[in-house]
């Protein structure tokens, strides 16, 4: 990890791992003594989660990546290490840093050659600069630290639940969280795609299948770049975060209707992911409403 990074001690991160990782983690409840200590489950899950993040965030290989290719290449990270149980491979000898480090970099050596770790890196070659990738980072006191861990914490486990949600809950939702999650561009193209297919759906059925993600073709690009400005406008006049009535104009739910129905029909889909996205928070521990 890169200097001004906070390295965990030795024992707490491998506590840490070995309570995320583990072919039966433990309930986020469960409490846990370390060296004298008590904690609980769902606090070394979460240091985990977030250890791991910063870990490919910096991590040389990926000097080229953006954040939405290392979110993926977080993705791919976390089920390796799930799957092939590599955590319990670790048999004391040596330090647990350097098992890590070791690991992490044959994971992500996988990444960089699988199909879409290339298809990631190709695209963020193609995009701006955000930076100078060999900056250090200033030391962050312990107090800012916690603070850190926390909303990145929030953040990424609140990213991955709503992208895993199908897009008739999850685009309500995320357009309902703006500006606390904003929307990348490939995310933006998302939206665009789903708004399409709600305004050339031809009746229930097909709107049905737009929200289950089953049919959402991709627009023209004329339309693309006429809903990308609408966007920006919304985004613009209400920067403190969009209403409903601009979701439900944006995402053209219910197109033909009285607002109030688009409304309600919008809040059913937003309550029903924002329902999902708590269930996902808590079961790493995390408590309070996003």
């Amino acid at each position: 990890m890169q200097e001004g990074s906070v390295v965990l001690p030795e024992a707490l991160l491998e506590a840490a791992y070995r309570a995320e990782f583990s072919a039966s983690p433990p309930e986020p409840g469960a409490s846990i003594e370390l060296e004298g200590r008590a904690t609980t489950a769902g606090e070394l899950r979460a240091l985990a989660i977030v250890d791991l993040s910063t870990r490919i965030e910096q991590h040389p290989l990926l000097r080229r990546a953006d954040d939405t290719a290392r979110l993926a290449a977080l993705r791919f990270v976390e089920r390796r290490l799930h799957e092939g149980h590599k955590v319990s491979a670790f048999d004391q000898s040596g330090s647990f840093q350097g098992f890590l480090r070791r690991v992490l970099s044959n994971l992500l050596l996988d990444w960089l050659r699988s199909p879409t770790g290339k298809a990631e890196l190709r695209r963020a070659e193609h995009l701006a600069g955000e930076g100078d990738p060999e900056e250090e980072l200033p030391p962050l006191p312990q107090e800012e630290f916690e603070e850190r861990r926390r909303l990145t914490l929030h953040h990424l486990v609140a990213i991955r639940a709503l992208q895993s949600l199908p897009p008739g809950r999850g685009i309500p939702l995320r357009l309902a969280l703006w500006p606390d999650y904003e929307l990348d561009l490939a995310e933006v193209r998302q939206v665009a795609s789903f708004a399409y297919c709600h305004e050339t759906a031809d009746g229930q059925a097909e709107g049905r299948a737009c929200d289950a993600g089953r049919r959402c073709p991709v627009p023209p690009e004329a339309w693309s770049n006429a809903f990308r400005g609408e966007l920006e406008q919304a985004q613009q006049r209400e920067p403190q975060g969009l209403s409903r009535r601009v979701i439900a104009e944006l995402t053209r739910i219910g197109q033909g209707k009285p607002m109030p129905k688009r409304e309600g029909a919008l809040c059913e889909r937003i309550s029903k992911g924002r329902l999902q996205l708590i269930e996902e928070l808590r079961r790493v521990g995390i408590r309070g409403t996003p």
